[in-house]
């Protein structure tokens, strides 16, 4: 792995910590306050769709469909727009997306409990496909920030490298993916505890989060652009 000080802002360890967060949050924002699914990942509501189609209740299962279909969706529209863009216009993107994120989660909050739980799921689940697909590589290591299961994968891998061959890239490795999994459990975590105190509030956590890496994607995204004209 290269040192830190040759990444991007938003590829370095700590940005993906932040976003694996609120990817985190996500999941247990929607199942514990909007519907009883996940809007960060979709392993579990395909799942979940499956055992109601299994029992007969084909209406519950179809319930589940629908983070699952926006979830598709913003994969397809975040590939999309980003296979047309150069490196300047792809941070633009970036630091776009953050900040809508940061708009979306606090109108999330702003809706009462008589807004239709479908609403949230798939606002919810559209972002998270997205920040998903736009942020894939954490200082040159492929990397998820709105589910676990590959870094679990990884942290097994990469610790049994570590110890056996005393590899120590792969207890660099072994870190990083670590770090991954403790921040997406402390979000699903807080999101679970907010929730009791602040109820639907508490996705504004979310929202001063993503404004905060928002704010320094677009100050490295300036200071670039300086750089450039300056040359």
């Amino acid at each position: 792995m290269k040192s830190e000080g040759n990444y991007r802002v938003v590829e370095k360890l700590w940005f993906f910590a932040l976003l694996m967060f609120a990817g985190g949050f996500y999941g247990g924002y929607t199942f514990s306050l909007r519907g009883k699914v996940f809007a960060n990942a979709q392993t579990a509501n395909l799942v979940m769709m499956m055992l109601s189609f299994g029992n007969g209740e084909w209406k519950k299962g179809l319930y589940a469909f629908v983070p699952l279909t926006a979830y598709i969706v913003g994969v397809c529209m975040a590939e999309f727009i980003s296979g047309k863009m150069n490196q300047k216009n792809k941070g633009l993107f970036e630091e776009k997306l953050l900040l809508f994120e940061a708009l979306v989660s606090f109108a999330i909050g702003l809706m009462p409990s008589s807004v239709p739980d479908h609403v949230p799921q798939v606002a919810l689940s559209f972002i998270c496909a997205m920040q998903f697909t736009a942020f894939r590589q954490a200082e040159g290591v492929n990397m998820a920030t709105t589910f676990c299961t590959a870094h679990v994968r990884q942290l097994g891998v990469n610790l049994v490298k570590a110890l056996r061959d005393k590899n120590e890239n792969a207890a660099v490795l072994f870190r990083g993916h670590a770090i991954m999994l403790l921040s997406f459990c402390f979000g699903a975590f807080m999101a679970v505890f907010l929730s009791h105190i602040f109820s639907f509030y508490c996705i504004w956590l979310v929202s001063i989060l993503h404004l905060f890496l928002f704010y320094h994607t677009r100050k490295e995204n300036r200071e670039w652009k300086n750089e450039s004209m300056g040359n």
